[in-house]
């Protein structure tokens, strides 16, 4: 049995591939890789595999832009950090998926299923159809910004905060370069963005988790915490109501 593995992450590529080999010793690995131009390239010239695990973010977009570009039939098991739709869209397709950290029972369960359902019945889902629903619960990787009669974008993971200003949207860099963005406010910043790596720490700001140092107590039951963004720093309080949602985020639950 011929699979491939489709990962972003080295050490998430390794790990599945050490559990695959012992749990299916006849199993063979004929392909990796970590972009969407590479399964394209790939794929695009006919190579056959029985099986393909595949993560939905890689490092040049997410998977659905390889299923908008080619037709793949191979059976796909989903590998992927965010839960909420996982479950939903993926059960209801009958496509198995498996939520980081990836447990060996579930690489177990997943290969099971495709041993039993997939090889038997040699149907596989039309993946196309998955993407709708999981491109509106994706964060966003990029967003647009401009200058003057200019447009450009940058990665989501290069920006330190978020502030809403005289109605305008600005993001400000890690660097501390500061760019208008395409956001009407910040309720659409909250929404588009990874909320484990962007947080509302007050009205008009939203700091990634990379702009956050020092955080204290301060009066009547508030936080007040250092933001960070080149050689801009400032501080931002956070209010008594919030404390307990920041202090979850900023610990990871």
């Amino acid at each position: 049995m011929k699979y491939a593995i489709i990962e972003n992450e080295a050490y998430a590529l390794e790990h599945l591939k050490r559990v695959v080999s012992s749990l299916r010793t006849e199993y063979e690995l004929v392909f990796t890789a970590e972009s969407v131009e590479e399964c394209i390239n790939y794929f695009g010239q006919q190579h056959s595999v029985d099986i393909i695990f595949m993560d939905i973010e890689l490092v040049d977009g997410n998977c659905f832009d390889i299923f908008r570009a080619i037709n793949i039939k191979t059976p796909i098991i989903f590998t992927t950090a965010y839960d909420a739709y996982a479950i939903q869209a993926f059960k209801v397709n009958s496509i198995d998926y498996l939520l980081k950290p990836i447990a060996d029972k579930d690489v177990e369960a997943a290969i099971r299923k495709f041993e039993t359902h997939y090889i038997q019945t040699n149907q596989t889902p039309d993946y196309k159809q998955l993407y709708p629903f999981i491109h509106k619960n994706l964060p966003r990787r990029r967003i647009l910004v401009n200058s003057g009669d200019t447009y450009s974008y940058i990665q989501t993971d290069e920006i330190a905060f978020f502030v809403s200003e005289d109605k305008y949207v600005y993001a400000t860099l890690k660097n501390g370069r500061r760019r208008m963005t395409d956001f009407q406010n910040l309720s659409e910043v909250e929404a588009e963005v990874d909320g484990s790596d962007f947080f509302q720490l007050s009205r008009n700001l939203i700091a990634s988790i990379s702009a956050i140092g020092k955080v204290s107590k301060f009066f009547t039951g508030r936080l007040k915490v250092e933001i960070e963004a080149g050689e801009e720093k400032q501080e931002v309080v956070v209010s008594a109501a919030r404390k307990k949602l920041f202090l979850d985020w900023l610990g990871g639950k």
